[in-house]
């Protein structure tokens, strides 16, 4: 799941440079977000795997599906 969305990220984000336009922090964002949830499941930090979900998910959206 980790690897499609990163696929996804990446496509996206070269389809951005390849057009010559600046890449929105947002992008980034989203990426820096699947690298800690990929290191959160590498560690087997659930909170921390959650959290990262979480916040791809515009906040309180994991939260209230576990809740």
């Amino acid at each position: 799941m980790l690897d499609d969305l990163k696929n996804q990220l990446a496509i996206t984000i070269k389809a951005y440079q390849a057009e010559g336009k600046e890449v929105p922090d947002e992008l980034w964002q989203q990426g820096c977000l699947l690298f800690m949830a990929e290191q959160a499941v590498k560690e087997g930090n659930e909170e921390k795997f959650l959290f990262a979900l979480n916040e791809l998910c515009g906040g309180d959206t994991a939260t209230k599906l576990i809740a």
